[in-house]
């Protein structure tokens, strides 16, 4: 088989997802490890590297890779929206700070739904993609 149809390998739209996610993952592995410490360097490059895995499984062709790397999106997602939450709603109160004032409280939260909404967007985008993708069907099924 030829042309379009039997597309396959790190190209097009798969290549755009592991380029991207490079940045992404960074985001996510700070946010990650600043929730359980002041952002020490080795945690973070451990949940980058535990996220990044996946796209090591791409690149590899291993078979089980687009299940991984749908596993991924979501788990980053969700545990982005829970530190988002768990930042707006307790981070200081737990370390004895009073609790925020409604402005300040608010102002956090003015960022939150954008960084949110990325997140989940991203997983949605990008699970449709492994799960409708010609390329990622030749290459790995």
């Amino acid at each position: 088989m030829t042309g379009k149809d039997h597309i396959e390998g790190a190209g097009g739209w798969l290549l755009v997802y592991l380029v991207g996610s490079i940045p992404v993952l960074l985001f996510y592995s700070m946010g990650l490890s600043g929730w359980f410490f002041e952002y020490p360097a080795i945690l973070m490059a451990a949940i980058f590297l535990a996220l990044a895995a996946p796209l090591w499984l791409l690149v590899r062709k291993y078979p089980s890779a687009p299940g991984w790397n749908v596993a991924a999106l979501w788990t980053g997602s969700i545990l982005m929206t829970l530190r988002m939450a768990y930042g707006a709603l307790f981070d200081g109160i737990l370390e004895g700070w009073p609790r925020p004032h409604s402005g300040a409280l608010l102002g956090e939260l003015a960022i939150f739904p954008g960084i949110i909404l990325f997140s989940l967007a991203w997983a949605i985008v990008w699970t449709q993609y492994f799960r409708r993708s010609a390329r990622i069907r030749n290459t790995f099924l």
